[in-house]
């Protein structure tokens, strides 16, 4: 378990830090309807690993919505190597979306919440390759820890089919 305190109440109060759990950092609604198996956290932010379930981006965003949260940001390394260790707890070796996407404007990588993603190196070799106007959302992958781009648009290139259905991560 990660244990988190507030600086303001540790000056305020002599009394311990709060344990962050499932329970006291996952949105409710959500927990009850899969249960507390697939939520884990870090710090102060709740994930779910839908490894349960294959669907395209934008089916993916929605579901995390519905409950307040956006597809997983791996901001930093250290989240990224924890969503890494966590999806293979799950046997998972498949990718998994995250909330990060070109979608607006090609080469011009953002996060869900609109911020640019700053790679410190991470994106997977031939991200951004041959079909590059048509891969245009981001999964993890869990064999190479990596991101890389996948379609996730109604029609890809040629007539290819755009829109891969994936395992997802949301954030709470």
């Amino acid at each position: 378990m990660i244990l988190v305190c507030s600086a303001l109440f540790l000056l305020a109060s002599s009394a311990s830090c709060a344990e962050r759990t499932v329970e006291n950092s996952c949105p409710p609604a959500a927990v009850n309807i899969v249960g507390s198996d697939y939520f884990r956290v870090r710090n102060d932010t709740c994930f779910l690993f839908v490894n349960y379930e294959s669907v395209i981006y934008e089916t993916a965003k929605g579901k995390c919505k519905s409950n307040g949260g956006t597809l997983a940001m791996p901001k930093t390394k250290d989240i990224n190597d924890f969503l890494l260790q966590e999806i293979k707890t799950f046997l998972n070796s498949k990718p998994m979306w995250i909330g990060m996407n070109d979608k607006e404007e090609e080469g011009k990588i953002v996060w869900e919440d609109g911020s640019k993603v700053d790679a410190w190196g991470n994106f997977g070799k031939g991200s951004g390759g041959l079909l590059r106007g048509d891969e245009d959302c981001y999964a993890l992958n869990p064999n190479d820890g990596k991101w890389h781009d996948y379609g996730c648009s109604k029609k890809g290139l040629l007539g290819f089919r755009g829109n891969s259905k994936l395992h997802f991560i949301c954030q709470y």
